[in-house]
């Protein structure tokens, strides 16, 4: 008889091992498609406080994280659905239905007695989730709710942690808060956007926005006086100013060896990447090493043109604010010398994206905040 302790203390399954929680996911479903082919796919919606919103996590190879469950409820309920390319069902999004999926099964779990989400299974055959299957089922969303936990857990600990190094950030008011959050919701943008393209998780894009604040960690270490400097940096002030990427990567080298943080589980990779490599330019003439095009990680090109987008929109010390479309139009000219031209026609396409982000990041008027940041050439 299948039970929920055989299948966690199952090698492949154990909370404890450092694989994501997409590539865990995908294991079960290859496990229950061994004993039920008509399993075609396994969703998994988080409900995300304090908008409702649902973070998915999907074993179907063509899904977009963004837009399976958008605007649906979680309820503590349990729903089964059959003939779905007929009734078109809420149970099931309509990229399952037009792949084939012709039944549904929304099992609801719950971390910690609170309501945490559902998992929705899809079959190939209507009517195809027999009582036998289902009882089955249920055990592995068992399964799945400690993976969700286990996650929450360590995301828990990541999440303080970069909290407590944003306060630090914060003491040397090097950077605001409005420009770290709008640079973070500029970052997921973009990887939103280009998510089927890449191949990219949700779990990997709510990584990036969580990293993307830290980017400048680094300038902790550059002088006031640098940052705030209403003139053109001389090229001594300029190198120490560059310095703020490898030193920043050096704080965060210290808190992975700390806290003993793992790539598979923290993506600590992107972390690094984030911090040292986003002022990296895609014909080479970036820094700290001069990287180019691809050799560039996916993470930093995505960075990079959100934190240049910001420090153009943003009065600076250096420079008065530009109004949005003159911002996208310097924008485009440093697509394929300085910028990813891909991520640059992305921020260039979503005008009224790129609005709503920066009224919902900022109680004041950004650009008259004397923000500190990126400089750029006006």
């Amino acid at each position: 008889m299948l039970t929920t302790a055989a299948l966690s203390t199952d090698a492949a399954f154990a909370p404890g091992k450092p694989d994501s929680f997409s590539a865990q996911l995908k294991l079960i479903h290859e496990r229950i498609q061994r004993q039920h082919p008509i399993v075609s796919c396994i969703e998994v919606a988080l409900h995300q406080a304090p908008d409702s919103t649902l973070k998915t996590y999907s074993t179907f190879s063509k899904h977009n994280p963004h837009d399976s469950f958008q605007g649906q409820a979680v309820e503590q309920k349990f729903r089964a659905a059959h003939d779905l390319a007929r009734t078109r069902h809420l149970e099931a999004p309509d990229f399952m239905v037009e792949s084939g999926a012709q039944s549904a099964l929304r099992v609801p779990f719950t971390v910690d007695e609170q309501l945490w989400g559902f998992v929705l299974f899809t079959a190939r055959e209507n009517h195809g989730f027999t009582p036998g299957i289902v009882k089955q089922l249920h055990v592995y969303t068992q399964v799945i709710t400690q993976l969700v936990s286990s996650e929450h857990r360590a995301a828990e600990k990541l999440d303080s942690t970069i909290s407590a190094i944003l306060r630090l950030n914060k003491v040397s008011n090097s950077e605001s808060p409005d420009h770290l959050k709008r640079v973070a919701h500029y970052s997921r943008l973009i990887a939103e956007s280009c998510a089927t393209t890449y191949s990219l998780s949700r779990q990997w894009i709510e990584h990036l926005f969580l990293f993307a604040p830290l980017h400048d960690i680094g300038k902790i270490f550059v002088p006031e006086a640098l940052l705030t400097k209403p003139g053109p940096l001389s090229p001594k002030e300029f190198a120490q100013m560059k310095t703020h990427t490898l030193k920043g990567r050096e704080i965060i080298d210290h808190m992975i060896d700390s806290f003993g943080y793992q790539e598979d589980i923290h993506h600590t990779g992107m972390l690094r990447n984030i911090i040292a490599l986003h002022h990296e330019s895609i014909d080479g003439s970036g820094y700290p090493f001069g990287l180019k095009d691809h050799e560039i990680p996916l993470e930093a090109r995505i960075v990079a043109a959100a934190d240049v987008l910001d420090a153009l929109l943003t009065k600076r010390p250096y420079k008065d604010a530009w109004p949005v479309d003159k911002s996208i139009r310097k924008l485009c000219t440093l697509a394929g010398n300085r910028l990813d031209p891909e991520f640059v026609e992305i921020l260039a396409s979503s005008r009224e994206e790129l609005l709503e982000i920066r009224a919902a990041c900022s109680a004041r008027m950004p650009a008259e905040s004397g923000e500190r940041g990126n400089r750029l050439p006006t």
